[in-house]
C-alpha cells in the first residue's frame, strides 16, 4: 500500500528538469539531517500524459527500508535513470518514442519527449515527505555541469544557425509556466513543450539534395539541422551464396541452369553529408547531433506548394515515418503554405560517426566544416515479416 497520496506541485523552475541519460541522484536526510538516520523507503511514481489526471494510483518504483551504507554517513543516495528512461524509449504498445515527424503545412509532429515522476519518501519512522513533482527528457549533462557532488540546472547553449529555402522550421523549449491541474507531458496548450514556428529572415539555397537533419538535443528535446555541402547516398549490400545440389548431376545443364543461388539480399542504406562551410558558433550543435540518441533525415522532393493547391488535401506514398500512428496525410493547403516543399522521405538513421574534433579559425583557417554519417536503422529491401 503506497505511502500516501502524491501532492502535485507546479513544475516552474530549471531545477525540475531531469535527464534520464546521465544519472539522477538522491540523497535523503532525517528531520535533523544527522548521523542518526538508518533507513529510508522512497516511492516513485513515473507516468506520462495529463500532470493530474493521469496520475497512477501506485508507485512504478519502490525502494523499501534501503540502509545507509556507513555509520558515519548522515544521507542515503538513490540513482534511478535508467528506471526513469525505460518509460520515455520504452517499445511497449508498438510506440517509439521518442517521436518526431516532418510536417508540410504545420510544425512538426511530436510525441513522448518526456515523463513526470514524483518522490514520496518516509525515513525510519519520521512523518512522510515528499520532495515534489519533477519532469525528465532523455537529454544528457555534460561534464561541467556537476561540481561538488551537487548537479546545477541544466545549461541553455544558444546556437548560431543557418536556414535554407523552402524548408519549415519549428524550436522547442521546455515551459516553466504550467500549473499541475491542466500540465501534460506533450507540446501544445499547457504542454511541457513549447513548440514555436521558427520564420527566418535570411535563407540559404541549398544545392544538390534538399535534406533536414532531425536529432534529439543535449535537452532531450526535437532540434534541427541544415546542412549545404555534398551530399552521398550508397547502398551496401550483402548476400549470402550456397551451391545448389541435384539428385541426379548428369541432368544438370550447366548453360541454363544455376549451381549456386543467392539469399535475399541484406541492403543497408548510407549517407555521407558535409555541413558546408560552418562558423565556429556550429561546432556545439554538430557535436550534440554526434552524440544524440536518434536522429532521422528528411529528404525532400522539389516539388513546392503553388497557389493550385490551395485547399486541396495531401495524401501521398512519398511521406513516411518509422511509425504508422503519425501521419501527415489529407492535410488542407492554405495561402500560408505557398513556397514550402510538398513532398519528402522521413528516414530513421543512426549515427556512424565515432569522434568529433572542433575546428577553430586558428587551426583551420576558413575551412570549417564536418561531414555527417548516417546509416539507415531498417534494411532497404523491406523483409519486415
Amino acid at each position: 500500500m503506497p505511502l500516501t497520496t502524491p501532492t502535485l506541485t507546479n513544475i516552474s523552475t530549471k531545477g525540475q528538469f531531469f535527464f534520464a541519460e546521465s544519472p539522477i541522484h538522491f540523497n535523503f536526510q532525517n528531520e535533523l539531517a544527522d548521523v542518526n538516520i538508518q533507513k529510508v523507503t522512497v516511492e516513485v511514481y513515473i507516468w506520462r500524459g495529463f500532470q493530474t489526471a493521469d496520475l497512477p494510483t501506485t508507485p512504478a518504483l519502490v525502494f523499501n527500508n534501503v540502509n545507509k551504507v556507513s555509520p558515519q554517513d548522515n544521507y542515503i543516495a538513490l540513482e534511478f535513470h535508467n528506471e526513469i528512461k525505460s518509460y520515455i524509449t520504452s517499445s511497449n504498445l508498438n510506440k517509439n518514442n521518442p517521436q518526431w515527424a516532418y510536417n508540410t503545412t504545420e510544425n512538426s509532429t511530436t510525441a513522448g519527449e518526456g515523463v513526470y515522476f514524483h518522490i514520496v519518501y518516509q525515513v525510519d519512522e519520521e512523518s512522510i515527505k515528499q520532495l515534489g513533482t519533477y519532469f525528465a527528457t532523455i537529454g544528457y549533462r555534460y561534464d561541467f555541469e556537476q561540481r561538488g557532488g551537487l548537479y546545477t540546472t541544466y545549461i541553455d547553449s544558444p546556437t548560431f544557425r543557418k536556414y535554407a529555402n523552402h524548408i519549415r522550421y519549428d524550436n522547442h523549449t521546455f515551459n516553466l509556466t504550467t500549473i499541475a491541474t491542466t500540465s501534460h507531458s506533450g507540446s501544445g496548450v499547457n504542454g511541457m513543450i513549447i513548440k514555436t514556428e521558427v520564420i527566418p529572415t535570411v535563407r540559404e539555397p541549398q544545392t544538390g539534395v534538399s535534406c533536414l537533419v532531425a536529432y534529439v538535443n543535449k535537452l532531450g528535446l526535437w532540434d534541427t539541422f541544415t546542412p549545404f555541402g555534398k551530399f552521398t547516398e550508397s547502398i551496401d549490400t550483402k548476400r549470402d551464396n550456397f551451391s545448389n545440389s541435384y539428385r541426379n548431376p548428369l541432368n544438370v545443364d550447366a548453360q541454363i541452369q544455376h549451381l549456386k543461388s543467392q539469399g535475399l539480399a541484406k541492403s543497408i542504406r548510407k549517407f555521407s553529408i558535409n555541413t558546408g562551410l560552418l562558423s565556429e558558433l556550429n561546432n556545439y550543435q554538430v557535436q550534440e547531433i554526434i552524440q544524440s540518441p536518434k536522429v532521422y533525415l528528411v529528404i525532400f522532393k522539389d516539388i513546392l506548394y503553388t497557389a493550385e493547391d490551395i485547399g486541396i488535401t495531401v495524401d501521398s506514398t512519398d511521406v513516411t515515418v518509422d511509425n504508422t500512428e503519425i501521419t501527415v496525410d489529407s492535410t488542407v493547403i492554405t495561402l500560408s503554405d505557398i513556397g514550402y516543399y510538398s513532398n519528402f522521405v522521413q528516414i530513421p538513421v543512426i549515427n556512424m560517426n565515432s569522434s568529433f574534433i572542433p575546428k577553430t579559425k586558428l587551426n583551420d583557417k576558413s575551412s570549417i566544416s564536418y561531414t555527417l554519417e548516417f546509416e539507415q536503422t531498417n534494411n532497404f529491401i523491406n523483409d519486415i515479416l
